[in-house]
This record gives C-alpha cells, structure tokens and sequence, in this order.
C-alpha cells in the first residue's frame, strides 16, 4: 500500500526518485508525488536536500514540485504487479515534513495538486 513519504523509481520514466507527498489512504484516486533533482540554481529552491537526507542522495539536490505528478492507487498497483515500480527507502519524518514546507511555498507546484495538500491538512492553506 502506498503511503505519504514512500519513494521509488518507475523504470522506463527517468532517473530520478519519486515522493508521494500526499496521502494515499485519503485520497486513493489523486496520490501528489514529487521528485528529488540536482541542484541548480536556476531550480526552485523551496526545498533543497543535502548529501545523507536520504540514502538515495548523493550529492545537493532539490525537490521538484514542477514536474509533480498526480497518480491513482490503482495506477501505482498496476506499476507493482508490472514490475515497473521500484519501491526505495521512504523519506524520514524531518525530511518529509520539510518536503511538505516547500510544497507550501514553492511557485511551481501546480495549485489544484497545492489543493489537494491543503485539503488533507498537511499543509496551511494561507
């Protein structure tokens, strides 16, 4: 089952690590995800993660919320039992909640998946 912080990888997408930043068991059929990306600074910079924040990050990175992706429940089974999907190490707590901070902030998270986080109270809607 999916939950908020898992991460992973869809083979066959591109290379970089997958976060669900919302919560799949209140809203089965629009799952936010996000994605770690390195660092420029041409980048958004709401949420820059640091070498060791999480096992998969190897050197300065940030997240990507312009390229976050809505999937359904349904979808992320489909890419398990497919073979598709590869599950990694969830983020940590102080990482997510981080993760969630900059999706507050960021200009570039499209505002109806900006809604959905709003709506599941995990972030402020101001």
């Amino acid at each position: 089952m999916a939950k908020l912080g898992d991460t992973f990888f869809l083979r066959g997408y591109d290379n970089h690590l997958i976060i669900i930043i919302s919560e799949p068991a209140l809203d089965a059929n629009r799952i936010v995800t996000a994605n770690f990306t390195s660092w420029r600074a041409d980048k958004d910079q709401s949420c820059i993660v640091e070498v060791g924040a999480h096992r998969f990050v190897k050197k300065r990175s940030c997240v990507e919320y312009r390229r976050d992706k809505l999937m359904t429940l349904s979808q992320y089974s489909s890419h398990i039992s497919s073979g598709r999907l590869v599950s990694h190490d969830p983020v940590s707590e102080a990482l997510l909640h981080r993760i969630l901070d900059g999706a507050a902030v960021s200009p570039y998270i499209p505002l109806g998946h900006r809604q959905i986080l709003v709506d599941q109270g995990l972030i402020d809607g101001e």
